[in-house]
């Protein structure tokens, strides 16, 4: 009477800017933001969505955050 569709998981976007951000310790946190902020030229709800994967970080900003964070975040093409 009803056809089953095979219903397939919906791809997870791993946030590695969150997971970066997570491993910076407590006392230089507040430097990087402002630094991230700064550079990126962004107010600090876009950082913080960004933070928590609710917005994808831009493009633009791949290189910058990859600049501050000394080593690949994001995989430039």
């Amino acid at each position: 009477m009803y056809e089953e569709k095979e219903t397939t998981p919906a791809k997870v976007e791993i946030n590695y800017f969150g997971e970066w951000l997570k491993s910076i310790p407590v006392g230089e946190y507040e430097n990087v933001k402002k630094k991230i902020i700064r550079d990126c030229h962004i107010t600090d709800q876009i950082f913080r969505h960004w933070k928590c994967g609710n917005s994808k970080v831009h493009v633009l900003a791949h290189n910058i955050i990859n600049d501050i964070a000394g080593r690949e975040i994001f995989k430039l093409d």
